[in-house]
């Protein structure tokens, strides 16, 4: 990655970057992000890496400290907590306009993402969570009330960073799989309430399979 020119490319090149090392567990909570070591890291001066920090304080992702600098910041129930009952309100939402009115190619594309899902192995925990997030992507991208896509993205994204550190057992694996599997058999049927039950259902259970998981780490 090249630091000349400097400009917006750049710096969306490095919060990407940043951003897949914490969501794949590489840069972990409570680890020291020292601003040069950063900067070698990613090919970059110290200016873009400065200014991504700073964005990710104010997403909740990065803690900054006058006298420590800046740290990952540990994932905590209470964020969890947060992020999940923001997820509980938005979700449904967008679930209920897609069940309404999405296209049928537009539930083939959700159905082709299943399947690469599906042919993850749980080992593969970072590509299965990429995954994931595509898939409900596609359900919130297309809706007319971009604030509200802007801000389940930002929610989609703290989940990502929170959960890297976690596991997910078979048991909970197979759910996923087969709740994404009963979403898109809503879709097609345009069945309103069917979608509705199953998101539910499947955030609180996201929600419960992680506060597990934290307790265990605790």
């Amino acid at each position: 990655m090249s630091d000349t020119p400097e400009g917006r490319d750049t710096v969306g090149s490095v919060y990407e970057a940043v951003f897949r090392d914490l969501s794949n567990g590489v840069l972990v909570g409570g680890q020291r992000l020292k601003v040069v070591d950063l900067a070698k890291r990613y090919g970059v001066s110290t200016s873009p890496v400065r200014e991504v920090l700073r964005r990710m304080q104010g997403e909740g992702f990065v803690e900054i400290n006058h006298n420590r600098g800046a740290t990952v910041r540990r994932t905590d129930p209470d964020a969890v907590r947060n992020v999940y009952e923001m997820l509980r309100l938005l979700e449904p939402y967008f679930v209920s306009w897609f069940a309404q009115f999405a296209q049928p190619e537009m539930v083939d594309k959700l159905a082709a993402v299943q399947e690469r899902i599906a042919a993850t192995p749980i080992t593969d925990l970072a590509r299965f969570r990429e995954l994931d997030i595509e898939f409900h992507g596609l359900i919130c991208k297309r809706h007319y009330n971009d604030r509200a896509v802007a801000s389940w993205r930002n929610l989609r994204h703290a989940l990502l960073v929170f959960s890297a550190p976690l596991a997910i057992g078979p048991a909970r694996y197979r759910t996923i799989v087969l709740e994404h599997e009963q979403l898109i058999a809503a879709f097609r049927d345009n069945d309103i309430e069917a979608a509705l039950a199953t998101i539910e259902c499947h955030l609180d259970g996201s929600f419960e399979q992680m506060t597990q998981q934290m307790r265990i780490l605790d």
